[in-house]
């Protein structure tokens, strides 16, 4: 992928911190890695386009209640190692304490009456629980 140092340390002082990866999602040097690591999630990088601050800012913030929502879930969960917000809804480190903390997440989430899905992240490290961004699961947010 095409990454200036320059666009890494602006990354690094905005407080991301980044990384590469394969399509095996082994960590490898900027120039030969297909993904970027950022967020809790990895970005396809483009194949011919050059990665720019404002180009990865725009993946990570796609839509504007993706924002949002993360601030609302601060709300309810803390963020630890192992259970954290993140912009899709919920993540949780599969490495650690995996089936508790997803009892958990499941319990405070159907409590509420939010709608989501949930998934593994591409490379497995990180359970997901994709929070939807629907008008009625906004406004029960909105309400904490």
């Amino acid at each position: 992928m095409k990454i200036t140092k320059e666009t890494i340390s602006k990354l690094n002082e905005l407080g991301y911190n980044i990384w590469a990866h394969d399509d095996n999602c082994n960590e490898v040097p900027f120039e030969k890695g297909n993904y970027i690591y950022i967020d809790y999630r990895s970005i396809k990088a483009p194949k011919q386009k050059e990665v720019t601050v404002e180009w990865l800012l725009d993946k990570i913030s796609e839509k504007s209640s993706y924002r949002n929502l993360s601030n609302y879930l601060r709300k309810l969960f803390s963020s630890t190692m192992s259970v954290y917000p993140a912009s899709y809804g919920i993540g949780i480190n599969s490495l650690f304490g995996f089936k508790n903390n997803v009892e958990m997440v499941e319990n405070k989430l159907r409590e509420l009456g939010l709608k989501y899905r949930c998934e593994f992240s591409d490379c497995r490290f990180v359970y997901r629980f994709i929070i939807s961004t629907d008008t009625a699961n906004m406004n029960i947010l909105k309400s904490l």
